[in-house]
């Protein structure tokens, strides 16, 4: 091991990972902290600098709080480092990095977030409105057109977007919106197929239906919402619906059905 001046003894002893970066950005010495953290050696480090050390290792040199270590054979290390600038007794520069796994923490995250994402994959429910979801509408909508593409039937598909009365810029509060998806849930056929594309958007996909019919459907809803249909409102703004419709036609795909609906509003 490489001599140092200072009293390395509390050092040695600290639980705390080690390493001291002298001012050729050498490694100078290491604790048996940092030894056991990375299961690695003094030989292997000590006297060593990033052009010497094995590229997974090449972030001990970073300039970050947190580290992402690749250690050959034995897996990833997540440190976090804090930095001290000291002067040995030969009043050379020293800069002494003090390091924390924190691999497990990060790992635990991981997989919490791909668990999080796994279920939101799953779920087909939107969260507020507990109909369809922009996925489940997604797929509602790929079926439908699968099947138009088999036996020619009829497929229309309506946007609606629900605007704040006094401007498009300003959020609905999510009882205006719950209240307006109620409604539209008890006024619309049984066969068609309502979901929450966005936060204030809706699709309706609605089978073996003309472009003609649809359009007045939802002038006959806009109407009637304008007319006081809405309850429980509680004093919430009432929502202001506009809304597209769009006939699917040979050459359709839900994506280019869909662009041309919202387009369409």
């Amino acid at each position: 091991m490489a001599e140092i001046s200072f009293n390395q003894a509390l050092f040695e002893a600290c639980p705390t990972g080690m390493l001291a970066i002298d001012e050729d950005v050498c490694i100078r010495w290491m604790n048996p902290a940092l030894e056991t953290m990375l299961n690695l050696s003094v030989d292997e480090l000590v006297g060593k600098d990033k052009n010497t050390l094995p590229e997974g290792l090449h972030a001990l040199f970073d300039e970050t709080d947190m580290l992402h270590l690749s250690l050959n054979g034995d897996g990833e290390r997540w440190l976090r480092r804090d930095v001290r600038q000291v002067e040995d007794g030969s009043q050379a520069t020293l800069w002494l990095h003090f390091y924390q796994d924190v691999s497990q923490q990060v790992m635990a995250q991981r997989e919490s977030e791909e668990l999080r994402k796994q279920v939101e994959d799953l779920t087909i429910t939107d969260e507020l409105t507990r109909m369809s979801n922009r996925r489940a509408i997604i797929q509602a909508l790929d079926a439908q057109v699968t099947r138009s593409r088999r036996y020619g039937n009829l497929l229309t598909l309506s946007a609606m977007r629900l605007t704040h009365p006094d401007g498009a810029d300003q959020s609905l509060p999510d009882q205006s919106i719950l209240v307006m998806s109620q409604y539209l849930r008890e006024r619309l056929r049984w066969a068609d197929v309502i979901g929450r594309f966005e936060n204030q958007l809706f699709l309706l996909v609605m089978p073996e239906t003309s472009i003609e019919d649809a359009e007045n459907l939802l002038q006959q809803i806009v109407q009637e919402c304008q007319e006081g249909a809405l309850k429980d409102l509680a004093g919430h703004p009432v929502p202001v619906l506009k809304f597209g419709v769009s006939e699917w036609m040979k050459g359709d795909d839900p994506q280019r059905l869909i662009t041309r609906t919202i387009e369409s509003i």
